[in-house]
């Protein structure tokens, strides 16, 4: 819209006759004057409404979309120290008029209703301040992921969504009729980002990946969303850097671009540190053990209580960092892909990285040699028949190489202190849910 400013820039122009648009969130009515809460993408802002101007919105509903043309002013406040602006309208046009009344409140600080009608009134529901502030987080999030790639002089890769196989073996992937043949939805891009390791040595991308889990929990989707990274001619330490790096910047872009919307849902980051600690699995359950009292070490991996408590207490009161690298999961734990460590064939070269109460990276080295990735798949009582193409990229030569996964959704969940990734989730896919 031509000469329209966004109700974040008012601030600038107090004084000027300015056009701005969007939807009628509020509507109070003195009768002969009234009062207007237009929200934009960018914010909400009062408009002094006439008598007459009051007359032509008599009608219509909250979510009314207007165009608004006016002066900026300052408005009025009991406090000295108030710097705000609102708009006296001189006039006011109706581009989407609402009549029927908006099946959910969405004007109001919270959306006040159950999950289940959360979602079902998304088209509704997202417009609420805070429910759109959640997706703004999350692209910066994604804003960051690929600013720090980008900068490292990584390819960024687009993957497939249908396959011929399992990427991760199981039972939990969908099928699909595929002209006459079985095809599957990916369960991960990791075949895919691997066998780019012959071609440009660092690659990264956001994928989609697709888990027939039959769970209607807080913590599972069937669809989400994986930010993806892999490079070669690297050892383990330089992928568990480049994991941390990754996480600062991501941090550091939703600080700088998302400070409003961290406001708005009361949100404080985590401390850094100097450096995220490194700790192998098995200290790691020494440590809950010794310091929190409760006895895992016969655990293969972190309890989600065990993942609460060291990045939670373990990490800020010994490294003042919210962040912990838990490395050297055993084999029975990790995909065929995944580096046996030559000193103990039972023990993988893999990590997790702990952040706000559990698991939001997942990675480490990969199986690089074609007879080592041939025997490491039939271990998993995989078929390498389904794995011809994999197996062909190790055959044909690829550097050693490692590299990682970070669920989206979930990171924005912990981020923000959600109850259930499916609040994290713009248009959640579940076991029950197919819509909107």
């Amino acid at each position: 819209m031509k000469n329209r400013i966004l109700i974040r820039e008012l601030q600038s122009k107090l004084g000027e006759t300015v056009i701005v648009a969007g939807w009628l969130h509020r509507l109070r009515d003195l009768s002969k004057f009234g009062f207007a809460i237009l929200r934009d993408r960018t914010g909400l802002v009062q408009v002094v409404l006439t008598a007459e101007q009051l007359e032509a919105l008599r009608g219509l509903q909250v979510e009314t979309v207007l165009k608004v043309t006016g002066e900026v002013v300052k408005k009025q406040s009991k406090d000295p120290n108030a710097n705000e602006v609102e708009i006296q309208a001189t006039s006011i046009e109706v581009l989407a008029p609402v009549r029927d009344v908006v099946p959910v409140e969405i004007n109001k600080e919270e959306v006040d209703v159950q999950l289940d009608t959360l979602l079902d009134n998304r088209v509704v529901t997202l417009r609420n301040p805070k429910q759109r502030a959640i997706f703004r987080v999350q692209a910066a999030l994604v804003h960051g992921f690929r600013q720090y790639m980008e900068a490292q002089g990584f390819t960024e890769i687009f993957f497939p969504v249908l396959a011929g196989a399992a990427s991760e073996g199981g039972a939990e992937f969908f099928r699909v009729e595929y002209y006459g043949r079985e095809a599957t939805l990916t369960q991960s891009a990791q075949l895919y980002k691997q066998i780019t390791m012959g071609v440009y040595e660092g690659v990264y991308g956001v994928s989609y990946s697709f888990r027939a889990e039959k769970f209607a929990t807080s913590r599972h989707l069937t669809e989400f969303n994986q930010l993806e990274f892999e490079v070669g001619f690297a050892d383990f330490d330089e992928v568990l850097d480049y994991s941390e790096g990754a996480i600062r910047q991501m941090l550091k872009t939703v600080e700088e671009e998302c400070k409003p919307e961290l406001e708005l849902l009361g949100v404080e980051l985590p401390p850094l540190g100097d450096r995220f600690p490194r700790i192998k699995l098995k200290d790691a359950l020494q440590a809950y053990k010794d310091e929190a009292g409760i006895d895992e070490t016969h655990e293969p991996d972190l309890s989600p209580a065990a993942e609460k408590w060291i990045s939670r207490e373990w990490g800020p009161k010994h490294h003042n960092c919210g962040f912990v690298i838990v490395t050297d999961y055993p084999t029975s734990k990790r995909p065929f892909y995944a580096l046996r460590d030559p000193a103990d064939p039972t023990n993988t070269i893999t990590f997790d990285l702990i952040g706000f109460g559990s698991e939001i990276i997942s990675g480490g080295m990969r199986v690089n040699k074609y007879d080592d990735q041939l025997q490491a798949i039939k271990d998993k009582g995989l078929d390498p028949a389904q794995f011809e193409d994999y197996l062909m990229m190790h055959k044909y030569g690829i550097p050693p190489e490692g590299g990682w996964g970070l669920g989206l959704q979930r990171l924005t969940q912990n981020i923000l202190g959600l109850d259930n990734i499916k609040e994290a989730t713009i248009f959640p896919r579940d076991v029950q849910r197919l819509r909107p």
